[in-house]
């Protein structure tokens, strides 16, 4: 990509008419040529007199060797900043800097501050540059501090808790994770994974992995699992010589609530439960719950626990 190029005390006659490319037929005195500064296809800032119009704009240095000419293009003129039709006779051409495109400082001007090293310059007006010291850029270190000198991260954010916050439509977050500081960081430490992952506590001595179930991309979904028929969520049994213990599932107990020594039907019988054969009595129902009476349908035997065993009777 070509790029405007300037020189100092560059200035030619030309004795060319027209609107189009201007001849130059060599240095003033006390000023040096176009080909001692360009070479040919350069581009460069210009200026045109003839003492009553005048033009200035980008153009092109063209040189064959024998002749040195000026493509034009105006920015500036007399013709409505066209560029300008020149009659015959002299006409000075120069480089020069128009101050349409000028860049400067204004400090002390209004608000205007003086640009320093590391800080921020931004455009106060269209060719003013102003400063802003709370925007420091550490060439050294590539660190960006924004209301924060000295940065001490890639990009590090001072100020208040209610200036210095982030608001974007989305977040990469490396292998470096996200530090949450605050008054207590060893407690809110490093994240280093989008989310925190739902996990069950003390599995050994809860049996909460017999209740629940995680699911989910990051075990983010907490449900119940499936369980056999004829089991109750509840507490500890009556057996268990304790004062308290953590809930599961298990078949009900007559013991599980006060009072209670038998189950009655909505008849006022006494309600015995009954399984399709003797091994679903046993895998149902603990032996260790003497007294209690369940009915295997498919051989007519009741069974009866005495606390250790089953003992069964055959019914005719």
């Amino acid at each position: 990509m070509s790029i405007i190029v300037l020189n100092d005390r560059i200035k030619e006659t030309s004795r060319d008419t027209g609107t189009g490319h201007l001849t130059l037929d060599g240095a003033v005195q006390g000023f040096s040529s176009f080909d001692s500064a360009y070479s040919s296809g350069d581009i460069l800032y210009y200026a045109i007199s003839d003492g009553t119009n005048y033009e200035v704009g980008s153009g092109v240095f063209h040189t064959d060797g024998a002749y040195d000419r000026l493509e034009r293009s105006a920015h500036k003129s007399t013709n409505s900043n066209n560029n300008v039709n020149f009659l015959a006779g002299v006409k000075e051409v120069y480089v020069t800097h128009p101050g349409k495109f000028s860049v400067f400082t204004a400090s002390g001007l209004q608000d205007f501050k003086e640009p320093k090293s590391s800080g921020l310059a931004f455009w106060g007006s269209n060719q003013i540059l102003n400063y802003d010291e709370n925007i420091i850029w550490n060439s050294d270190s590539n660190l960006l501090g924004i209301n924060k000198n000295p940065p001490a991260y890639a990009i590090d954010i001072g100020g208040p808790q209610g200036y210095s916050q982030v608001n974007t439509s989305g977040l990469i977050v490396g292998n470096s994770g996200v530090m949450f500081s605050g008054d207590n960081v060893a407690v809110r430490g490093r994240q280093t994974i989008p989310f925190q992952q739902n996990e069950f506590i003390d599995t050994e001595t809860t049996n909460i992995e017999e209740c629940f179930q995680l699911s989910g991309i990051v075990n983010e979904y907490i449900g119940f699992k499936k369980q056999a028929p004829a089991r109750v969520f509840a507490g500890p049994s009556g057996t268990c010589g304790c004062t308290e213990d953590y809930p599961s599932f298990r078949p009900l107990r007559f013991d599980d609530i006060q009072g209670v020594t038998q189950i009655i039907n909505s008849s006022g019988n006494l309600a015995i439960p009954t399984f399709a054969n003797q091994a679903a009595v046993i895998s149902n129902i603990s032996a260790d719950q003497a007294g209690v009476l369940a009915f295997s349908t498919s051989d007519n035997y009741l069974m009866i626990a005495n606390g250790t065993s089953w003992v069964k009777i055959q019914l005719s």
